[in-house]
Parts: structure tokens; C-alpha cells; sequence
């Protein structure tokens, strides 16, 4: 899984799943290789509840809204961190620091690191500036 499973915890940004969900087929190789790294339990992940926000925030039917969600609970070795105050602080401070992050990422790199994550892995080549987490992109997967 060139060199993922090395890690103990990774990060996982909403595109891993958002490309999961729609089964993209551009992606499909490295977010399979993700997902079949969790269920083999040779990797653990940490993600952010705004993952969750943005992979039901497009326009779906309710049962498909309904299959997501249960597809996040259902995912083994994945924890989803809900927004407390420390992570809010973080993230308040990313932003500062980086301000061509936005919001949402600056979020869930403030879980990762929270979560002592070793590795953040995402397919936006703009968050590659954050230099305090190793970034990987799914193309280098």
C-alpha cells in the first residue's frame, strides 16, 4: 500500500470518502487499497465530523443520506472526531498561520493532529503546505 501501512494512525481527508461513496473511478485503486487497509486492520484512521458534513452536504435521496451515515459508523478502524474546543483552537491557529487553507481543512488537520495522527492523506494538492503532518495525496498512493 506503498508505505501507508507503515503507520500506525492515519488521517483521512472527506475526498477519501466522497470517492469511496460515488465509486469514482479515477481514485478507485488508492481509496480501495484505504478501504481494504481498514478492514484488514493493517491500517487505523481518524477523521473529522466535518468528513461526514461534507459527504452528505450534496443533493442525494434520503435513503442514500440514510446509507452513508451507516456506512461512517459502520467502517472498522475508523474513529470520527467530533469539533472540541482544543481542535477549534487549533484550527483557529492553522488558519492564521496558513491562510490559503480553508476552513474546513484546517479543521481536519487540527483532528489529525489531535489525534496524534502520523500521516494525513487527501487528494487537494493545497494542503500540502501544512508542513507540521506529513501530507500524502492519493496520486502518490
Amino acid at each position: 500500500m506503498s508505505g501507508i501501512g507503515k503507520y500506525r494512525l492515519v488521517a483521512l481527508d472527506s475526498n477519501i470518502f466522497i470517492y469511496h461513496f460515488e465509486d469514482n473511478q479515477e481514485f478507485k485503486l488508492p481509496v480501495d487499497l484505504i478501504y481494504q487497509g481498514l478492514i484488514k486492520t493493517t491500517i487505523r484512521a481518524v477523521t473529522s465530523v466535518v468528513s461526514v458534513i461534507e459527504a452528505l452536504s450534496y443533493p442525494m435521496p434520503d435513503v442514500v443520506v440514510k446509507e452513508i451515515e451507516e456506512a461512517f459508523k459502520n467502517t472498522p478502524n475508523l474513529q470520527i472526531l467530533d469539533v472540541n474546543h482544543e481542535i477549534a483552537r487549533e484550527a483557529a491557529k492553522i488558519r492564521r498561520k496558513y491562510r490559503a487553507l480553508r476552513l474546513p481543512d484546517a479543521v481536519q488537520v487540527a483532528s489529525a493532529r489531535f489525534a496524534r495522527a502520523q500521516i494525513f492523506i487527501t487528494n487537494d494538492k493545497r494542503i500540502k503546505i501544512f508542513k507540521e503532518l506529513p501530507i500524502k495525496l492519493l496520486t502518490e498512493i
